[in-house]
Order: C-alpha cells, then sequence, then structure tokens
C-alpha cells in the first residue's frame, strides 16, 4: 500500500506539466502542489505513563507536508501527500545513569477532498484518506558505566481525516488545518494531530 502511494504521488506529479498544457486555467478544476508547516502533537499511553512515573516527556513538535493534488470541480478533489511529524520523546536520569527513548513517524497520504465554496475564492473543506507511515524507536542509555544503543522500526497503513479553510488568489492557494492521524501498532494507539498553515500553487 505505501509503495502504491507513492507511486501515485510521483505520477501526479510527473503528470502536472502535461496537464497544465493541455487546458487553460479554470479556479474550479486542474492540479495543484503545495508545502506546509505546522505544529504536531502525539498522544499515545505509554508515554503519559513514563511521563507519570517521572520521566521526561515531550509529546510535540514541529511537523511539516508536502502536498499535491487535482480538483476535479469546485467541490471535489483528490489529494497525495509526504508528512513527518518530527520526533516524540521521553528521558531520565538518576544515579549516573540515564535514558533517553525517541519516536520519529513519517509517511505519505493519500485523501478524498471535499470542498466547500464561501466567497471571494474562500472555502473550507474535509478530507478523509490513508497514511502509509513508517515508526522509527531509538533507545540511548547509559547504565553502571555502561552504553547501549538499541533501535527499531515498524509500519504500516491506517486512517486519517482533517478539516480546514483555504483562500486563493492568483493561483496561490492560502490554508490553514487540523489533521488527525488514528495510527495502531500491536494493539497500541498513537494519535497524532497536525495543525498546519500551508501555501500553494494552482496550475
Amino acid at each position: 500500500m505505501k509503495r502504491l502511494i507513492a507511486t501515485a504521488a510521483l505520477a501526479t506529479l510527473v503528470a502536472t506539466p502535461a496537464l497544465a498544457q493541455s487546458y487553460q486555467y479554470n479556479p474550479d478544476e486542474g492540479p495543484y502542489v503545495g508545502a506546509g508547516l505546522g505544529y504536531s502533537k502525539l498522544d499515545n499511553d505509554t508515554l503519559d505513563w513514563l511521563g507519570s512515573i517521572g520521566a521526561n516527556t515531550d509529546d510535540s513538535d514541529t511537523g511539516y507536508k508536502l502536498f499535491v493534488g487535482y480538483q476535479f470541480n469546485p467541490n471535489f478533489a483528490i489529494e497525495a501527500s509526504y508528512v513527518d511529524f518530527g520526533d516524540f520523546t521521553a528521558s531520565g536520569a538518576g544515579g549516573g545513569d540515564s535514558a533517553e527513548l525517541k519516536l520519529g513517524v513519517d509517511g505519505f497520504t493519500a485523501a478524498l477532498v471535499g470542498k466547500l465554496p464561501i466567497q471571494n475564492g474562500f472555502s473550507v473543506f474535509g478530507k478523509l484518506g490513508l497514511i502509509a507511515w513508517d515508526g522509527d524507536l531509538s533507545l540511548n542509555a547509559n547504565i553502571d558505566g555502561e552504553s547501549y544503543r538499541e533501535s527499531g522500526g515498524e509500519d504500516g497503513t491506517d486512517p486519517y481525516y482533517g478539516i480546514g479553510a483555504e483562500y486563493e488568489v492568483e493561483r496561490v492557494i492560502i490554508r490553514a488545518e487540523f489533521e488527525r492521524y488514528d495510527i495502531s501498532e500491536s494493539g497500541e494507539d498513537f494519535e497524532i494531530d497536525l495543525i498546519s498553515a500551508s501555501i500553494g500553487y494552482r496550475f
């Protein structure tokens, strides 16, 4: 599934120049690309438990995304993206010993987008899709004078959804949106929220 989503995103990017030359600009349809930057936050029971027993936890970071899409009409579009949520950490120290856990998550998404135009280039939208994610977990510890370095990774495909507002002027797209990614692995839930601002261009 992850390879399929990545291939679809790449095909859309490659096809964009040809599509742009094959028709005249229409604000209600056509391809677009963009990039966004925002605030990501993880909600996870294990991280919460580590915090409750005294570990220093950081469940938020700066996230970013790159996206490409195609608008079919004023109310419907499809969109693919790459999103990186940053790193989430937990650390502790005592008696000369120390340990730090770091979780990094990124992935490729594909979504259906429903839009409701308001007026003068302003619209609101909702999206529903899937994320093919990769998670990398690393442990760095010093215990009784010994250093330990361990790492591992997991991946999977899970749903996500979002809502937002968009303003378009002179082909430039300005967005503000909220997205929630419901990731599950081995019976444990990792709920990631991303609040972002994006800028894009419609061809």
